[in-house]
C-alpha cells in the first residue's frame, strides 16, 4: 500500500503537549495523576498513539484492511481499547493479564 501525504502525517504520532506527555480525551489533567494512570508505561504510550491515529485515519475514511496493515492492531482491538480509555482512563490501556482466576481443581 502507498501512503498518501495526508497518511504520513497521521502515522507521525500522537500530539504531545509542550509538558511533554499526551494530551487528547481520557487522558489526565495534572502530571501526577497522569503518571500514576500508567502514563510512563511505553505500552500504554503505545496504545493512546495507536489509537489517536486510528481515529485519525477513519477521519479520512481508510479502511479497515489498510489500517490493520499500517498499525498492527484489529478493528476489535481498537473498540476494545478504546472502551477502555473511556471507562478507566490511561489505566485501561495497561496490558492485562490473561491468565485464569482459578486454576484447575486439585483432583
Amino acid at each position: 500500500m502507498q501512503l498518501t501525504t495526508v497518511g504520513k502525517e497521521v502515522l507521525r504520532g500522537a500530539r504531545v503537549s509542550p509538558k511533554g506527555y499526551l494530551e487528547g480525551p481520557g487522558t489526565p489533567r495534572s502530571r501526577e495523576a497522569y503518571l500514576g494512570a500508567g502514563a510512563g508505561d511505553p505500552t500504554v504510550q503505545d496504545r493512546l498513539r495507536k489509537l489517536k491515529q486510528v481515529e485519525a485515519l477513519r477521519k479520512y475514511r481508510v479502511g479497515w484492511p489498510e489500517i490493520q496493515e499500517l498499525l498492527g492492531i484489529s478493528r476489535a482491538t481498537y473498540y476494545r481499547w478504546r472502551k477502555r480509555l473511556k471507562e478507566e482512563g490511561l489505566a485501561g490501556l495497561k496490558p492485562r493479564s490473561r491468565r485464569p482466576l482459578w486454576g484447575p481443581y486439585p483432583k
